[in-house]
């Protein structure tokens, strides 16, 4: 299987390349696609779906997988997705009937990707040592109802004294996910983009 990743921001591939050789099978691989920002991804997606609606019928192999952060509105980022992905005809997970296959999905990092790192706060403590537990006091427990993950998780950094004037997402986003263990995170939105990778199969 080779997936191709079509991405809002570098910060998702960066966190990606490290994640996904623990979430796909050795045999699988993968091309990542990222933008800058939603904006520039929402324009694009209509000519990129329309060349994979000419590629995938001749690439047996081949899947495809729209990420992009919810935001403030889960379900209207989802709507449009799977709009977009209808427009080009192509059924995805969420639209194909019982017996009708599918080599597309959707999937969101609810609200932000950083909540994808909030869900694993071993992984943030061994990228940084210098954070500790009590640097997360006050932060809802469940990462994906942390409003404004990036900003919550730049805070834990900070109480480190890690980026003090400054933010690097991609740093970051590579740094923590290199330890990021897929069976302890406890997002549920990482949770649904590892259940849509294995049912691509």
């Amino acid at each position: 299987m080779h997936v191709e990743f079509l991405l809002e921001e570098p910060s998702m591939e960066a966190a990606l390349n490290q994640l996904l050789p623990r979430v796909l099978l050795p045999t699988d691989t993968w091309h990542c696609v990222p933008h800058r920002g939603k904006d520039m991804l929402l324009l694009r997606l209509p000519a990129l779906l329309k060349n994979y609606a000419r590629r995938l019928p001749h690439e047996p192999g081949l899947r495809v997988v729209l990420l992009m952060d919810a935001d403030a509105d889960c379900r209207k980022v989802k709507a449009k997705l799977e709009s977009l992905v209808a427009a080009a005809n192509l059924p995805t997970k969420t639209t194909a009937g019982p017996d009708q296959p599918f080599r597309v999905i959707t999937r969101l990092a609810v609200a932000e990707l950083e909540a994808w790192f909030l869900g694993d706060r071993e992984a943030i403590q061994a990228a940084y040592p210098r954070v500790h537990p009590h640097h997360f006091k006050g932060l809802h427990r469940d990462p994906d109802a942390i409003v404004d993950c990036w900003e919550a998780l730049h805070r834990v950094l900070q109480e480190g004294k890690y980026y003090l004037t400054s933010k690097a997402k991609v740093e970051w986003s590579e740094n923590i996910a290199m330890h990021i263990d897929p069976a302890r995170n406890s997002s549920a939105s990482f949770r649904y983009f590892c259940q849509g990778l294995a049912a691509l199969r």
